[in-house]
């Protein structure tokens, strides 16, 4: 009867301790993109691609899941959401009005390259931050 008991508590603390385990899964990476001009002023607005770049054989990458484009909002922010690890390219344009006697436009451009990783974790999240100045 002991060893019944016994061995039913240690099947139970075994599939305890597996389950606990297992709630360890890969968070894949998010990255959130600050953009600002050299001054800190804030980029609102402006065009922010996260992608591969080119590969080593000289073609493009063209997959929705690690080619994404999108807009800052009003603090100079855009998020991505990726899949799994990752070496990305950051391209930005940013189009600035500047009103004197007539508003002119000029165009400022920035870039940066940035490694992303899936991570084996317990907390929910796995967010890197980047900032990139446009002149």
């Amino acid at each position: 009867m002991k060893h019944n008991f016994i061995y039913t508590l240690t099947v139970l603390l075994t599939i305890v301790i597996s389950i606990g385990a297992c709630s360890k899964g890969e968070k894949h990476p998010t990255l959130v993109v600050h953009v600002q001009e050299r001054d800190g002023t804030l980029a609102a607005g402006a065009t922010v691609r996260a992608w591969p770049g080119q590969n080593n054989t000289g073609g493009v990458v063209n997959d929705q899941v690690v080619d994404q484009t999108g807009t800052t909002n009003a603090a100079g922010d855009v998020t991505f959401e990726l899949e799994g690890s990752v070496v990305l390219d950051i391209d930005v344009i940013y189009y600035r009005t500047i009103i004197t006697t007539i508003a002119v436009t000029d165009t400022l451009s920035g870039h940066r390259v940035v490694k992303l990783e899936s991570n084996r974790q317990v907390s929910d999240e796995n967010i890197t931050y980047e900032t990139v100045e446009v002149n």
